[in-house]
Parts: C-alpha cells; structure tokens; sequence
C-alpha cells in the first residue's frame, strides 16, 4: 500500500555543509516521515474467515489473501436463465405457467373421501376462490351427559351418548383400623383428611448377638451366636399361684390369681374393674354406670348421735333415740346417695336438710317417730331430693 507525502532528509557531501540538511531539519523530517507512518498504518493484526471464505497470510511479503470457499458458480439448467450484474445474481424459469410449470391448471376440486365424515363447499375453483372443508355432524346432540355411555369410530368421531344408569353416592368415607393403627379425622362426610397412624412397631434395632433382616414387608431376627443352654425355667410369685415350676425338661407353668385377692387402686379415670369374686370397696365414684351380675353391699354406716352432722362419706345413718333429738346435714356432691333409718324410738328424731328438694327454702327437715321409718336421699342439681321413703315426714 503507497504512502504519499514521505519528506526526503538532503545528506549532501561527507563532512560538508554544503547541499546537506542542518540536523534541526533532519530530524524534523524524520519525525514527519514517522507521523505520516504511523497515520497510514493499518490498524488491523488478524483476519478471521467468515462463512464460505478462505484467509492466508504471508509472512514474507506481508500479503493476506481472501478466498471464497462458497458458491463460486451458478450453471442454469433446462427452462432456467441465469443473469448477473453488479454482485446480483438472478434464476429466471424459461416455461410457461409463471412457476416453470410446462401445463396451465383449470380447476382445482376437493372430495371428501365419505360424505359421512367430511363436508365440502366451493368445490371446484375454475378461476379464483376459497374451498370450504369442515366435519359432518354424527348425529349426536350437543350437551353435557349423566355418567354417559358413548360409542367412537375408528376415526375417533363419537356416533352415539346416552345418559347411563346412577352409580351411588357417597355420602360417608371412614377407616376401621386394626391392631397397632390408629386412625385420625374419620368418618369423612364433606370433606377433610384422614390421617393413618401406625402405633405398633416402627423400628427394629439389631442389639448384641442379633441380626435383624427384611424383606417383602418381613421383619427376620436371627441370634447370631448361641451363649450357653437353659437347663431350667421356673416362676415365683408371691402373689400369684403357679404351678409346675420349673421346667427342666418340657412341660407347662400355670400361673393363676389367688381365689381371694386383695386390690388397692387409686383413682381410675377410665376402663373397667371386674371382679368374679366378691370385691369389697370403701368409696366408689362413677361417672357412668355400675353393673354387678351378683350383689352390691354398701357396708359404710354411722350411728347419727343426738345434735351430730351427718357424715356424707358414709352412705348409710341410723340412728337410736332415747328422747327427742336432732340432727342436721350439709349440702351434698353431684350424685351423692344417703340413706336414714330409724332403729330405736324413745322420741322423735328431726333432721334439718340443707338445699332441700322438696320445699323452696334454704333448710328443710325430715322428721323420723316410729322404728322402721326410713328414706334414701340423692343430691341432683345441688339440692336433696327423695327417692324412696317408708314414713317420713318431709317439711
């Protein structure tokens, strides 16, 4: 590439002034030389082939060559021309038509295969227009179906719908959950969760000298060694009555509670005390009822003394009078039972009654005057009311 304005430096002569440039000069032209160099310079270092194109360089001559590794000529073919000026190349069709087609088309038709499946409107077109092709109708009414029975072609086209015959309702979904699951949130009857719970055995830890597998929901344990041999099993019990102890051999141990047994309990807040035998107890609260297939004996009693309270932890007062007396009782506990009796009567006994049943007032009395009177009392919605009576007057 030609650089122009190159300033020329005039060396002249060795060691004469004469026809030579002063050095101020000199180097003033070397300066511009350079700057004009540098200005003209390229300030491109690489070439990189793009698509369909070659580059080389040679070092040498400094010369980089472009080479186009694309297209490099276009040869027209039967019925087409190709042309070019200025860079553009253009593919003309020689045949008639338009589309190098050698026919000219009259009309275009479309025909459904079968009438049944296809219809078809603006068929032909002999000049210019729009053919119409949709689905034909199967015979099935449009609408929403009951649990629909409903037959589809090979096509994929429904042909018939009928509504089907109810299949219930469910109105209550609930689980029943057998030995180690518990079940939470059941029966459903809207909707909600039901959460199954296992409560047995979750886990099964191999300790020393066993080996714990599974598999196919099977838990194996197996002893991994055996430490030494059983010569004898036997129970005892101070308690309990056992028989055929011990074993040294094979046999049975039977182990039995005693015909008469003595149980303290504190308070049992829920379940079921059973007793086969007789089964004798100093106080007995219950929510709920008592069932006894034999008989109930209430042995808690007191001799009411002249001018006494009554006790209200034992259930029975009787009393023996020697003139007239009296007596007076507290308010009672929800469902509290008391019973009275007269067993001796040298005058009459008068109880005075807190909270009585009977009368709308703060005190009430019963008054007992002849041997055999007697009455049972039951404390309801914090008053004493009478529920069974032989004589006794209530006031």
């Amino acid at each position: 590439m030609a650089i122009i304005g190159k300033q020329t430096i005039n060396v002249g002569l060795p060691n004469e002034s004469t026809g030579s440039d002063s050095l101020y000069d000199a180097f003033t032209k070397a300066q511009d030389n350079f700057d004009i160099l540098f200005a003209n310079a390229s300030p491109f270092n690489t070439f990189t082939a793009g698509i369909g194109t070659n580059v080389t360089a040679n070092s040498s001559n400094g010369a980089v060559t472009i080479t186009n590794a694309g297209v490099t000529n276009i040869i027209a073919g039967t019925n087409i021309v190709v042309s070019s000026a200025n860079g553009n190349v253009t593919i003309s069709a020689t045949g008639g038509g338009g589309n190098g087609g050698a026919g000219t088309v009259t009309s275009v038709a479309v025909l459904p295969t079968s009438n049944a499946r296809l219809t078809v409107s603006g068929s032909p077109i002999v000049s210019a227009g729009n053919i119409f092709i949709d689905l034909a109708t199967s015979g099935v009414s449009a609408g929403s179906y009951s649990n629909p029975v409903v037959t589809i072609d090979s096509y994929g086209r429904v042909t018939s719908a009928a509504n089907g015959t109810g299949s219930g309702t469910v109105t209550s979904v609930g689980l029943t959950p057998g030995v180690g699951i518990q079940i939470n949130g059941g029966p459903i009857t809207s909707n909600g969760n039901i959460t199954v719970t296992n409560t047995g055995v979750t886990r099964v830890n191999a300790g020393s000298g066993i080996n714990v597998s599974s598999g196919n929901g099977n838990v194996t344990i197996s002893a991994t060694s055996l430490g030494g041999t059983v010569t004898s099993v036997g129970v005892n019990s101070s308690t309990l009555t056992v028989s055929g102890s011990p074993i040294v051999n094979s046999g049975t141990i039977t182990v039995n509670i005693p015909t008469t047994t003595t149980l303290t309990f504190g308070n049992v807040a829920t379940g079921n005390i059973t007793a086969t035998g007789n089964a004798t107890v100093a106080n007995i609260t219950a929510n709920t009822s008592i069932t006894s297939a034999g008989y109930a004996v209430l042995s808690g009693s007191e001799d009411l003394a002249n001018g006494g309270v009554v006790s209200l932890v034992k259930t029975i007062s009787y009393f023996s009078t020697a003139a007239a007396e009296t007596a007076t009782m507290a308010a009672g506990s929800a469902g509290l039972i008391k019973t009275f009796m007269m067993v001796a009567d040298g005058g009459d006994m008068v109880i005075t009654v807190d909270n009585p049943g009977w009368i709308i007032a703060a005190n009430g009395t019963m008054t007992f005057d002849t041997v055999g009177d007697a009455c049972t009392l039951q404390y309801i919605a914090n008053k004493w009311f009478c529920i069974g009576n032989n004589g006794v007057v209530f006031a």
